[in-house]
């Protein structure tokens, strides 16, 4: 445990980099030249990957009329937004599938979540007019990944607040408290992560001020979508774990997005509909052996 930067490269270095197939697929979604042949292409240099794509394809969740065996006609049928969401879901699962015994949750819990707050963050930015999607999924995806380096700071070690005077603790966001304990916040780490990882400056401002998206300046909206998102899944009650729902919501930013109770009721069937997909995944084994880099599972 440390309340300065000192060991902070080394953590971060602990960590896995960005997986090839994310990377991959994220290029070619920002390429405006690319097809729906390329992405089959990439689909298929990986005959696990097109495996298990195919079998999710195939599965109670899309209820398709009759079983798909071809790449093609699978990208065809469900259309490049939703695969290229599959896609990046099962590509994240690497990094975000393991157990994160600092915040109390189990295997899958954080990817569960992420999947959530990524599908809801998409279903704001389609609403609200905010482009590129997948920028939105991707942020929403990844909006949680400093709580892996939070973890390894902690030694994945639970109870990391109890050495914080009570009366504080009740008074404190939990992102007061993370910074109390290691002298950083998880939003704030998962900015620098995503940075190195090569992303857009507007996802990293949004990953980073996800608790806090009136402090955005790059990209207050995307920011607020994820803030949104977020809180939405919580309340939904996806990946809580340890203070879960002890952060608060930004009234600035909900007031420039002009949110409504029938956006969060529409926000709340959306994330329900990701969670059965996502559980859908866990079902067929999806988590490629991963668990945050240093910790036995």
């Amino acid at each position: 445990m440390f309340k300065n930067g000192d060991r902070l490269p080394a953590v971060l270095r602990q960590l896995p980099p960005l997986p090839q197939a994310m990377g991959s697929v994220l290029r070619v979604i920002r390429d405006p030249r690319s097809s729906r042949a390329e992405l089959t292409e990439l689909l298929a240099l990986d005959q696990s990957f097109t495996a298990l794509f195919l079998r999710m394809v195939n599965s109670a969740y899309y209820s398709l009329p009759r079983r798909i065996t071809n790449l093609d006609e699978a990208v065809g049928l469900l259309g490049y937004e939703t695969v290229e969401s599959v896609i990046l879901a099962i590509s994240a699962s690497t990094i975000l599938s393991g157990p994160l015994p600092a915040y109390m949750l189990d295997r899958g819990m954080l990817w569960q979540h992420a999947v959530a707050v990524a599908a809801g963050t998409q279903w704001i930015a389609k609403r609200r007019a905010l482009t590129p999607l997948s920028d939105a999924y991707v942020a929403g995806l990844l909006h949680d990944v400093g709580k892996l380096v939070v973890d390894l700071i902690l030694e994945h070690k639970a109870q990391w607040a109890a050495g914080v005077a009570v009366d504080k603790l009740e008074m404190q966001s939990w992102l007061e408290v993370e910074r109390q304990v290691t002298g950083h916040d998880h939003s704030e780490l998962g900015g620098i992560l995503v940075r190195g990882w090569g992303l857009p400056d507007r996802v990293v401002e949004a990953v980073a001020l996800h608790h806090v998206p009136s402090q955005a300046t790059l990209d207050r909206p995307l920011a607020a979508a994820v803030h949104l998102a977020d809180a939405g899944a919580l309340m939904a009650g996806v990946g809580l774990g340890v203070g879960g729902l002890r952060n608060r919501l930004d009234a600035v930013a909900l007031n420039e997005m002009n949110w409504t109770g029938p956006d969060m009721e529409g926000l709340l069937t959306e994330i329900q509909a990701a969670l059965l997909r996502a559980r859908e995944l866990l079902h067929m084994g999806v988590h490629l052996s991963s668990s945050p880099a240093g910790q036995s599972c």
